[in-house]
């Protein structure tokens, strides 16, 4: 509350003496509240009460010491030494899940000791998203595609001053209640014993001590007792510094927005710049706070109050503002200039209103944290579209594939893949996936808008249109709705609920098909108002006071937006291929382009797969990653491909070491195909794929597969096995990955091929515990009855190939390793022995894992 609060020193002696010991109580009197005088509670955990300091930094420590998103920093020292902590709510990567440098927002609470209510939201927002870090949805979204840095204490000392004297504080009538429970500033000059007569008038108000206004306005004072005491020199208080530290935490070009939480008034005093646009998304951006805010039961509205812009009082919000052009306001929270009144309190001294009661924080902490979440959301970025697909809506098929991907220049390519043509008259779904979660449900997890927003502003569902040459085309949209599951199927969303929508359409079948293409026009807003980026070829970012690159729908920069019209799909009266998109069997598969690595992958049942990927490090050193996923139709999906580590070859080592760290993840499509002239064995089809990998940090890499191995009876339709027969062949069940229980983390794939040789992958660790991988190619098979016995001779390892785009096919080299022999039983059980000049010799005992989906092989019988 600033016209009430800012009272000057005219005169120290005079007040010193007029001075004296004053105690808050719940009674009627000259610092009556009217409700019980808060105590603040030593415990981490919220209540209906405030917490001591110790209580809320236990809290923040255990919150970061269990979550991963959340990471603490020590950014400075008050005057009394003691450490000012930064909690930084981001994920590790500093990037979007799409490769973008995330947005950042600051928020700083504490700054004058007295406002017990800030130290309590910027806690309850911690909270907040340490409980919901994992909801696939708003809060994730916000830890892994911004960097959110709090300060919920800057003023340390001060704050525990006021816990200290929780009912008293110095009281006279020309200035007011200081110190003790009032104390504003910072503890320059002052020590902690409130009954010291000669120094609680001093500190630094460290809303006064920031530039680019420091000491040139009358509502700060060079008078060292004034409540609005500047300072000696602009920042030059700990504190400050420890502020202006906090912000180094991101790159100066990610700060997106500040926020300095204070009590009381309900209001935002906005600072206004000379940048229109800025000034007009500020705005905006505090509309969706207040209105939001609003929304609640409590109905609590936060006026904007802005600023004039070229002057200021010092303020941090005026620093932020100006050095970094990003919407800066200061927050009062509740409750209003009518202070203790608006909860049925006296209001006698215009003092009561920092001292919120007991009853009331509970409510103001969890809906403020809940509000800050959807101004950070808007400023996270306007969405773009990061994917566009078409499928076939019998089979499930997809026919048509076009994503963006970021390049080194930090613009965005469309790769689009035409899988098969589309048909006139033909029926398809279109799944169209943004770069964030674009709606809310409600209790009953139907979308609805985001409390606040005028329901008029925009329309839940997206206004899709097509055109050929110009002209607008009927297709008959319908089934439209956002996708809050994920599925084994394409209908399923990306990173969060409801980031993919999708929509049935059907091509009229009066199309000319003659080199004919369907253009596409998709207009959207986000949970927040904000319109799509109408290129994604160039990407939003913040600088200069506004958004950059974001372009409306006549492609000129604009702070609106508009549609986006990038995506064209070809139709024809006919196929592409004489045989359909489809999943290809369990087995090896490479790019010839990039022969030294490459991928395996088993189908399991009828939607399971099992994939291993063979390659290399930056410096050529061998890797293999794993996954388990999903296949359906001519797709298979790895949403979390894992990198193991731990092992150690031979004897030392030893499964309780192992652990696993996420690599990634990957899509595999597969193209229509051609006949296999002569068929191999089971094999009639011949189809290749592209395959898509994507990073944590979302930078993808693009290859294409063309199957390597004919494993023996390999089938991708499990239909077949609902036919009445059996294949008595016991070597057709070796076909899988076999390993040892007690060395879990390493294994084997064993692959049986049509031409009756035996393929080997053993997956493990040299002696140093780094990844290494043994390929046997040409593996012999003796059969005996049931049991079959497989030597390899010729087992080779590899080097020299570069991870990703700088791979060289040259720069393989392959060397033998030694030997291995496996003696199994069609029942699943066996023992490998390995014979090696470098690793020596030893046996393990082994189990079959898995259970690849090929034609019903049998045991022997006899």
């Amino acid at each position: 509350m600033k016209s009430i609060a800012l009272l000057f020193l005219m005169g120290c002696s005079c007040i010193l003496q007029a001075q004296s010991i004053t105690s808050w109580t719940e009674e009627d009197g000259i610092l009556g509240l009217g409700y019980p005088v808060p105590i603040a509670v030593d415990t981490p955990e919220p209540f209906d009460g405030f917490r001591t300091y110790s209580g809320l930094f236990a809290k923040h420590q255990s919150l970061a010491l269990n979550n991963p998103y959340i990471t603490g920093h020590i950014v400075g020292k008050t005057r009394y030494e003691r450490d000012i902590w930064a909690y930084v709510l981001s994920d590790e990567d500093n990037l979007t899940k799409y490769g973008i440098k995330e947005g950042a927002m600051l928020i700083n609470g504490g700054i004058h000791a007295r406002e017990w209510q800030s130290p309590e939201v910027l806690t309850g927002i911690i909270e907040l998203l340490d409980t919901n870090s994992q909801d696939q949805s708003l809060h994730q979204y916000l830890l892994e595609n911004t960097a959110i840095i709090t300060i919920p204490v800057n003023n340390v000392d001060g704050f525990l001053q006021t816990q200290r004297y929780p009912q008293q504080n110095w009281y006279s009538n020309q200035i007011g209640p200081r110190d003790g429970r009032m104390r504003r500033k910072n503890m320059l000059d002052v020590d902690e014993d409130l009954f010291t007569e000669t120094d609680y008038l001093y500190g630094v108000d460290l809303n006064r001590n920031n530039a680019p206004y420091w000491a040139t306005s009358n509502s700060s004072s060079p008078n060292a007792t004034s409540i609005v005491y500047h300072g000696a020199l602009v920042h030059s208080e700990p504190e400050t510094q420890a502020r202006l530290n906090a912000a180094d935490l991101v790159a100066t070009e990610q700060l997106r927005l500040y926020t300095d939480v204070h009590s009381f008034t309900l209001v935002h005093f906005s600072v206004t710049t000379n940048i229109a646009n800025r000034n007009t998304l500020q705005s905006n951006l505090l509309k969706d706070f207040s209105n939001h805010h609003y929304a609640f039961p409590a109905a609590k509205y936060y006026a904007d109050s802005p600023s004039a812009s070229g002057s200021g009082l010092g303020l941090t919000t005026e620093y932020f503002a100006s050095t970094f052009q990003v919407p800066s306001w200061t927050l009062e929270i509740e409750p209003t200039y009518n202070g203790g009144a608006d909860y049925g309190g006296f209001n006698r001294n215009g003092h009561d209103g920092f001292i919120l009661p007991e009853s009331e924080i509970t409510r103001v902490r969890e809906q403020l944290a809940q509000t800050f979440m959807v101004t950070w959301y808007a400023q996270a970025g306007p969405p773009a579209i990061t994917q566009f697909r078409v499928v076939e809506k019998e089979t499930g098929i997809t026919v048509y594939d076009a994503s963006w991907d970021i390049q080194a220049d930090g613009t965005r390519e469309l790769i689009a893949h035409e899988i098969e043509n589309i048909l006139a008259g033909g029926e398809y779904s279109l799944i169209v996936t943004f770069d964030k979660p674009m709606r809310t449900r409600d209790e009953s997890n139907q979308i609805v808008h985001l409390q606040g927003q005028n329901l008029t502003d925009y329309a839940l569902n997206p206004d899709i249109s097509a055109s050929i040459n110009g002209n607008s085309i009927n297709l008959n949209l319908s089934n439209e709705g956002w996708i809050n599951q994920q599925t084994t199927d394409v209908f399923s969303y990306k990173f969060y609920k409801d980031d993919t929508y999708s929509v049935d359409f059907i091509v009229p079948d009066d199309v000319d098909t003659e080199n004919t293409s369907i253009n596409w026009s998709i207009d959207v807003a986000d949970m927040v108002g904000q319109r799509l980026d109408s290129d994604p070829q160039t990407v939003v970012t913040w600088a200069n006071g506004q958004w950059q690159n974001y372009e409306d729908s006549n492609d000129q920069a604009s702070i609106i937006g508009g549609v986006d019209s990038s995506y064209s799909v070809v139709v024809s009266d006919t196929s592409i291929y004489s045989f359909a998109p489809m999943i290809q069997p369990t087995g090896l598969y490479y790019d010839p382009s990039r022969s030294g690595e490459g991928f395996s992958y088993e189908l399991l049942g009828a939607t399971g797969v099992w994939l291993q990927w063979f390659t290399y490090d930056a410096d050529g050193n061998q890797k293999w990653y794993s996954g388990v996923g999903q296949y359906s139709a001519n797709k298979i999906t790895i949403n979390n491909l894992t990198e193991t580590h731990g092992g150690t070859f031979g004897e030392d080592f030893n499964p309780e070491n192992i652990y696993h760290t996420s690599f990634g993840s990957l899509e595999i499509i597969f193209n229509g195909g051609e006949a296999i002239i002569p068929a191999v064995g089971s094999h009639d089809v011949a189809r290749t794929a592209k395959v898509l990998y994507t990073d944590v940090n979302g930078k993808k890499l693009r290859t294409n597969l063309h199957q390597l191995s004919y494993v023996k009876g390999a089938i991708n339709d499990i239909r077949i096995l609902d036919l009445p027969v059996v294949f008595p062949e016991p070597v057709g069940l070796i076909t899988g990955s076999w390993y040892d229980p007690n060395r879990s983390g390493e294994g084997y794939i064993i692959e049986i091929l049509e031409d009756n040789r035996a393929i080997l992958l053993f997956y493990t660790y040299d002696l140093a515990g780094n990844h290494m991988w043994l390929l046997g190619s040409s593996g012999v098979i003796n059969a005996e009855g049931n049991n079959i016995t497989l030597d390899f001779n010729n087992v080779i390892i590899t080097d020299g190939g570069i991870f990703g785009e700088d791979f060289n096919p040259n720069n393989v080299n392959r060397v033998p390793w030694g030997e291995l022999q496996f003696e199994l039983n069609c029942t699943g059980t066996g023992v490998v022995s390995y014979f090696s000049d470098i690793f020596g010799s030893g046996q393990y005992t082994i189990t079959k894992l898995t259970n690849p989906l090929t034609l019903p092989f049998v045991c022997d019988e006899k």
